[in-house]
Parts: structure tokens; sequence; C-alpha cells
């Protein structure tokens, strides 16, 4: 048999490309999530996977914290000696800004590189909001919050959260604007919401398994599944971090009118997402 070898420059790019990841592979994996989504859990949950998995771990929680950026990712591949492919997790990425966490995959030589997307409905995640920043979250640790805590506590929630929705700095549409019209790779990006999180764990964890490609999916699943068996209990209505897990607490705490401005004004994800009944 003759083997025709391509003198095509981009053809030679190609191959050189491929030869050079088999020898420095890295499999790299983004979880996209925004605040008041749970990510202190996807933080606990990804962090004992990568564990379990051999993967390395990058966060802005571990300690001491953290960052995404190039210099980060390439301390994490250094410590890595002796391996020829490597995976880096880094989780929860607390933003759907894609391009601020963009690498030069020449310069990193990906295998491959896969994103979960993580998502809540917005107007339960601004009700969890005013109860976090209102009562809850602790104010120590950051300059201002112990006043802005006040403020919170002098409005009632639908002012909170129309206030939040219309007129603050960062408002939830724009930080899940991009994905309002952003085209998946279905190969390389998955999907999983906060509300299959919390009412249907082991769907929501198989299809992340399955989707890293991770050995006998189903055993594991099932295994965390008892291991996180209490994690999203809650025994009625209470102010700690974990107050109201249910989806759809907005129904239950706002007044129809505040509900009718949320809805126009994240129209666009609620209905590409299949939050709007």
């Amino acid at each position: 048999m003759t083997t025709t070898i391509s003198t095509n420059p981009a053809d030679r790019g190609a191959r050189e490309d491929a030869i050079r990841q088999q020898k420095n592979g890295v499999d790299l994996v983004d979880v996209h999530s925004l605040h008041k989504s749970g990510t202190m859990f996807l933080y606990k949950f990804f962090k004992q996977l990568s564990e379990r998995q051999s993967y390395q771990f990058l966060s802005a929680n571990n300690s001491p914290p953290e960052y995404y950026d190039a210099a980060s990712l390439q301390q994490q591949i250094d410590q890595v000696e002796g391996s020829s492919t490597t995976t880096v997790c880094r989780a929860p990425i607390r933003s759907f800004e894609l391009d601020q966490f963009a690498l030069n995959e020449r310069e990193f030589e990906l295998a491959s590189h896969k994103r979960i997307f993580h998502l809540r409905d917005p107007r339960d995640m601004l009700v969890s909001e005013y109860y976090s920043f209102g009562w809850t979250h602790p104010t120590e640790q950051q300059k201002g919050l112990e006043s802005r805590r006040q403020e919170i506590q002098q409005m009632s929630v639908d002012e909170y959260v129309v206030t939040q929705a219309e007129v603050c700095t960062w408002p939830v549409d724009q930080k899940y604007a991009p994905l309002a019209n952003y085209e998946f790779d279905l190969e390389h990006e998955l999907v999983v919401t906060y509300e299959q999180m919390v009412t249907s764990f082991y769907k929501w964890c198989y299809a992340i398994l399955n989707f890293l490609d991770v050995k006998h999916a189903a055993w594991l699943t099932a295994k965390l599944a008892w291991k996180y068996r209490n994690e999203f209990k809650v025994a009625g209505e209470s102010l700690k971090h974990k107050r109201r897990i249910k989806p759809g607490d907005h129904r239950d705490k706002l007044d129809p009118k505040s509900i009718s401005i949320l809805n126009e004004r994240f129209e666009t994800i609620l209905k590409r997402f299949g939050y709007l009944s």
C-alpha cells in the first residue's frame, strides 16, 4: 500500500497540530453559571469530581483563590509532570461572557474544550438575591455590604426585584445576554439547569458525567445521588443560605404586576430556555 504525503501547507499544519496535541494535549472543561444558581454546590461537586477523575481543578473558590486567566491555567498544566494528556476543570465561572475566558488554542494545545452551561430562572435568582443580600449573606468580607443590606431591608421583595431588573448597573438580562442568540455546539457544549439539579439530581448528574465521557457514568451517578441525597432538602421557609430550593419561588413571593414586569424584561431568555409556561 502506498501512502501519499500531502505537500499542501494547510494539511501539513493540521498534521503538525495533531502530532503536538497527541504529545501534550489539554482537555479543558469550563463550567459557566451565575450567582444565585447554586454555584457553591457546583464548586463542591466539580471539585470532588475532579479529585475522583484526576482532573486539575481551577477555581476562584479555592483557598487561596485562583483565577481563570491564561497564566493560572498554564500553572495548573505545569504541575502535571510525565502526563501526555491532562484535564483541567475551571468551575464555577460566574459569567456567560465567553470571550473573557477564551484561550489561544494553539498556545495551549487543547485536545478538546468542553463547556457546561448551568442556568436558572432569572426571576427566582432575583428573589433569592433579595433574601441573601438582605439577610443571610456575610457582610464582613467586603466594604459597603452592611450598608447595602440595610438598604435592602427597607425594601419589599417586589421593590427589590423590579429595581434590580430595570435600573441596576449590571442587570440579570445583561448577564444572560451572551446566550440570547448563542448557537450551542452540542458536541462540545451542554446546557443543564438549576431546576433539574434540585428536582432530578440523577438526570442532572448523569447528563454531566456522560457528556464528560466519565467511565461507568451510570454507576457513579447512582453513587453521587446517594452522597448528595440530602443536599437539596430544606424543611419549610428558612432565612439560611439554602433558604428555599424549590423552583418557582417568584410565583409565591411576588405580586402579579412584578412578575409581569420581569416576564417582559427577561422574555428572550425565558422563552429560549423554556421558563415561560
